[in-house]
């Protein structure tokens, strides 16, 4: 099985080569040709009629059944594994054709490897990370317990879990027949969390979590054309994006072009007036993600190394600073802790009454967007740093995304049946339930189809995550929050109070890495 993941690896790259090689042509005929070729080729992990297939040893598990452990902070929840009865009083967000995918792959994967696959749900309390499912994970390791096989907890348990040992290494001899390689898993997230050729935990297709927590920009188009921005920035955003030219100095200018309107004559500007954008302290996350910077990135030996100050970085924040600190234009609903438990709610409404020209939040809110908002709204990737930068970049959230690892619990007896799991449900996601994601727009009468082009084509493929905000090395996304309130200027010296810190937490993830290599 080893040698035919390392065949499907080199079919994949010939495939690229022979798509790259055909594209150098000028003529309008060499480009026909191009197309004409690369539609010719096979993909391997696709059958002849362009079905996902995910390989499996042949063995049929009749009378077994797989369990997938998962949690949520709330006492019940829709499931991203299985296919949602809400008998237990679970309200319903996700359309019912998204609902049908998960009980159409479950029904494959079970006819495919005749087994039975369940769930076992956790209430997480005790915050995140180190909570519920943390300990719940951790103690059936201890007991070696045979309830679950998989476990999906959030992604910063991932990280602590995996770093206490908790995990068995999907890179790993016991695992050379897991297609980690595969296009249903993020192959970016997944060499972002390889440290030491050792990656314990992942995202991907199987799970549609990670989708609904990546960042979005929500913006009414209403307000845009009321405002004749398009007059100002020369387009609109879904086509200032395909352009390249949607850039933080764009939104930020956007923003500061609206709002600051006291409409309820209380001599103050807050979360019931105009304004330009709604947000978070999390925006401090998603802003410095999108524009290409990270916490910690591999160095040249492949170990993360701290990368999260330099000069690109230090202009960006005084930029965001001066951005979050407008707080006639800027509103967040961390300074209404004092007026609801979840503030989040006061400045959502803000923007589906049509007060606000952006809302930045994770793709799921679209689940509550579209059916208060009656306000032409929109979705876009949060803003890149400049227009000189390549790519968008979208962060999942690493307290409200979800994961997927194998315990370390499970008996090697065991980690076929996983392994033929994880490659035949995984491929059967991208047949059932990731064509299904789109519906979510539908269902919540999106307004037009550039917001679908925009989640499918920019938003879901940059998804990923800072190795160093998941494993909270010096709490740095911490810090990331705080420069929200500094002073203009001060990143660097904010940066070195808890470098030290963070150089001493690497350190010791680093061990553990480097003494199981």
């Amino acid at each position: 099985m080893k040698f035919s993941k390392i065949f499907s690896l080199l079919l994949v790259l010939c495939m690229l080569c022979a798509i790259g090689l055909t594209a150098c042509g000028d003529s309008e005929t060499e480009n026909s040709s191009t197309n004409s070729d690369a539609s010719a080729v096979v993909n391997p992990y696709q059958d002849a009629n362009g079905k996902y297939v995910g390989s499996y040893s042949g063995k049929n598990y009749e009378g077994e059944t797989i369990t997938f452990l998962t949690c949520s902070v709330n006492p019940t929840y829709e499931s991203e594994i299985l296919y949602n009865t809400y008998e237990d009083g679970t309200k319903q967000t996700i359309p019912e054709a998204l609902n049908e995918s998960l009980k159409l792959r479950a029904e494959n994967v079970e006819e495919i490897l005749g087994i039975t696959i369940e769930e076992l749900k956790v209430h997480d309390t005790g915050g995140r990370p180190g909570g519920g499912m943390y300990n719940y994970i951790v103690q059936g390791n201890l007991s070696a317990t045979t309830e679950y096989q998989i476990v999906v907890p959030c992604l910063y348990d991932g990280a602590k879990l995996a770093a206490d040992g908790q995990f068995r290494n999907l890179l790993g001899a016991d695992f050379e027949d897991l297609q980690i390689e595969a296009p249903w898993w993020n192959q970016d997230f997944n060499t972002s969390m390889t440290i030491g050729n050792q990656l314990y935990f992942t995202i991907g297709d199987i799970g549609y979590g990670n989708k609904s927590a990546t960042a979005a920009l929500f913006f009414n188009l209403d307000l845009w054309n009321k405002n004749s921005l398009n007059d100002q920035f020369g387009a609109n955003p879904y086509d200032l994006v395909r352009s390249g030219d949607w850039t933080v100095d764009v939104v930020f200018e956007a923003t500061s072009l609206i709002g600051g309107q006291d409409t309820t004559g209380d001599n103050k500007i807050d979360y019931e007036d105009v304004f330009g954008w709604g947000g978070q302290l999390d925006d401090m996350w998603s802003i410095f993600y999108a524009s290409g910077e990270r916490i910690a990135q591999p160095d040249k030996d492949g170990y993360p190394a701290l990368s999260m100050f330099n000069e690109r970085s230090a202009k960006l924040m005084e930029k965001l600073q001066e951005f979050v600190q407008d707080k006639e234009h800027y509103i967040s609903a961390n300074d209404y802790f004092n007026v609801v438990q979840w503030p989040s709610e006061l400045v959502e409404k803000g923007f589906t009454d049509g007060r606000a020209l952006f809302y930045n939040a994770g793709v799921g809110s679209v689940i509550n967007l579209g059916s208060a908002m009656e306000q032409h709204f929109g979705m876009v990737p949060v803003p890149k740093a400049d227009k000189g930068q390549d790519n968008y970049y979208s962060l999942v959230n690493p307290w409200s995304s979800t994961c997927f690892a194998v315990p370390s619990c499970v008996p090697d007896s065991q980690l076929t049946m996983v392994i033929d799991v994880l490659n035949v449900m995984g491929a059967e996601s991208l047949n059932t339930v990731a064509p299904n994601y789109q519906e979510i727009l539908e269902y919540m009468k999106i307004r037009d189809d550039d917001s679908a082009e925009m989640l499918n084509d920019y938003i879901v493929p940059s998804r990923g995550c800072d190795v160093g905000l998941v494993y909270r090395w010096g709490d740095l996304g911490t810090l990331l929050h705080n420069m929200a309130s500094a002073n203009v200027g001060t990143f660097a010296s904010q940066y070195d109070s808890v470098s030290g810190k963070a150089l001493n937490d690497l350190e010791e993830t680093l061990g553990f890495y480097k003494d199981n290599e």
